[in-house]
C-alpha cells in the first residue's frame, strides 16, 4: 500500500502508473480531494482508478489499524501540524508519521518553507536527525526544484518555488525505514 498526502492528483497518476498498488490519499482538508476522488470513482474505462481511495483525516486522527502497512508513505509540501511532523518539529507526530510505514518502507518528504513558517525552518539536519532516531535511514537528501513540484502535480509547491526568496529553502528528502525494525507497530 502506498500512502500519500496533499494533492489528488498525484494520488490518482501514482494509482494509474501501479494498478497493482492500492494507493490511499490522506488530507485534513476534504476541498483538496473532492474531485480527485470523484474521478477515482468514474469507471475505469472513463479514467476511474479502483486502486485509489481517499481519506479524510489529520496525520494524529489516522487509526492504528494503518500502522505499519505503508509500504510508501509521501508528504508533499505540506503546513500545519503535518510540516511540523514532517519536519522534525513535533516528536510525537513525527513518530506516528513513521509508524504507518513498514519494515523497509520508504518515506518520501518535499519541504519548502513559505512565509508563515519563518519561525520555525525546514532544517534539513532537524529533520534527517528525527527520523534517523525512529530507525529510518537517509537515501537521498537533495535541494527540490520546481521540477520535483510539477512531477508530484503540487500547484502549492509550484507557488513556493517558482519564485524563490531570500532565505526560503525546499529541500527532497527519501528516508527507509530499517527491515530488522518494527518501528513501534509491531
Amino acid at each position: 500500500m502506498d500512502l500519500g498526502t496533499g494533492d489528488g492528483r498525484f494520488v490518482l497518476a501514482h494509482a494509474a502508473a501501479h494498478p497493482e498498488r492500492l494507493v490511499l490519499g490522506v488530507d485534513a482538508n476534504a476541498d483538496g480531494m473532492t474531485e480527485a476522488s470523484r474521478r477515482a470513482a468514474q469507471p475505469a474505462g472513463r479514467g476511474g482508478q479502483p486502486n485509489a481511495r481517499f481519506v479524510v483525516a489529520a496525520l494524529e486522527a489516522l487509526p492504528a489499524e494503518l500502522d505499519g502497512l505503508a509500504d510508501r508513505v509521501t508528504v508533499h509540501f505540506p503546513w500545519g501540524s503535518l510540516r511540523a511532523a514532517a519536519a522534525g518539529h513535533d516528536p510525537t507526530a513525527t513518530a506516528r508519521l513513521v509508524r504507518l510505514l513498514q519494515p523497509g518502507g520508504v518515506l518520501e518528504l518535499l519541504l519548502a518553507d513559505g512565509e508563515r513558517d519563518a519561525a520555525q525552518p525546514v532544517d534539513p539536519d532537524t529533520v534527517t536527525g528525527a527520523f534517523t532516531d525512529l530507525g529510518l535511514r537517509v537515501t537521498e537528501l537533495a535541494p527540490a526544484t520546481f521540477a520535483d513540484a510539477a512531477a508530484v502535480h503540487s500547484s502549492w509547491g509550484k507557488r513556493l518555488l517558482r519564485n524563490p526568496t531570500a532565505g526560503r529553502t525546499a529541500w527532497r528528502i527519501r528516508l527507509v525505514a530499517s527491515a530488522a525494525e518494527s518501528n513501534g507497530h509491531g
